[in-house]
Order: structure tokens, then sequence, then C-alpha cells
């Protein structure tokens, strides 16, 4: 027998006598039952369609991915030729190009260990966690010169990026296109 918590009614059905409470508290389990049921069919329902979806959507992530893997090769093999004066390219669909980003990692043959030790020794102690690990954030902001001195190196390096403008996609246009360019 399961407890629930006790509710204070806001809506009143008058109960007389025990008989008619008895009544009253076989029609609540009743409801409650039934209730129960609606909610697990809405459940399985969700569950379902969830299913569903996910299949229906599945071949549509896959040519997604294909896609964006398609613009990479294509901006990385022509990245000389076309991000030589700008870092990306606006067209009529969206933008692709290239953003500067940079990682901080020990030197060769270093550790974060070894930076950490180094970083105590030389007192920066802005630069070490409370839990005794390298903040990378702060090592961030120092000059590639104070990197130096506690054995880190910035490796700049370019990750890809693209957006899409959904606003100016109408279905017709980009049907009429891909034909063209497919040939079809």
């Amino acid at each position: 027998m399961s407890v629930t918590k006790r509710h204070k009614p806001e809506n009143l059905v008058h109960v007389r006598d025990l008989t008619q409470a008895n009544a009253v508290l076989g029609e609540i389990a009743q409801l409650k039952r039934n209730i129960e049921t609606i909610e697990a069919d809405m459940n399985d329902s969700i569950d379902r369609i969830k299913r569903s979806a996910e299949a229906f959507a599945a071949p549509r992530h896959a040519r997604l991915n294909a896609l964006a893997n398609g613009l990479l090769a294509f901006a990385e093999f022509n990245k000389e030729a076309l991000f030589v004066k700008r870092r990306g390219i606006e067209l009529s669909f969206g933008e692709l190009g290239f953003r500067r980003s940079s990682e901080l990692k020990p030197k060769a043959r270093g550790t974060w260990a070894q930076v950490l030790d180094t970083l105590k020794g030389v007192g920066a102690g802005e630069a070490i966690r409370v839990r005794e690990d390298v903040n990378r954030e702060v090592l961030r902001l120092w000059s590639d010169e104070r990197l130096q001195l506690v054995g880190v190196q910035r490796v700049e390096k370019d990750i890809f990026w693209y957006e899409v403008k959904t606003e100016t996609l109408n279905q017709e246009t980009a049907v009429t296109m891909i034909n063209k360019e497919v040939g079809a």
C-alpha cells in the first residue's frame, strides 16, 4: 500500500457519512489509476514519436555531417587561395572560414606537472588552481616570454567554421541551385 501526501481540496464534494467517504475514496483510487494509465500511454506515445523522429532525422544528420565535412575538406584544400586576405567568405547561403585559435601546451618533453612545479617555484600562484592544477586560462593571458619561463609554449591553430543563413533560404531556390551544381 503506497502512502501519498494529503491533499487540501479546492473544490468540495460534500461527504455525509463513512459509507459515502468510502465510496469517494474508491472513486479517487479509480481516477488515480485512470490518470496513471493515461500518463503511461502518453509516455509510450512520446517515446514512440521520439524514436520515429530520430529514425526520420538520422539520414538528414548523416547528410548534414557529410556536407559539413565536404565544406571542411574544400576549405582546407583551397585555404591558400581563398583565405589569403580574409579569414571568412560570405556566400548567398551562409559563411565559411577559419577562426584563429590558440592552445597552451607544455614544451616538447614537458608535462603539466613540470609546469606546475615551475609555477610554484617562481611564485606564480595566480596561475595555479586550488586543486593543484595549472590554470590555463590565466596562462593564456601571459606573454610568450613569461610562458617560456615556466615551460609552456603557445601553439596557433586554425579552426574551421561555417554559419548558415536560414532566413535567406527558400526550398525552390535551394533545389534549383543544387540541380545546377550537380548538373541534373
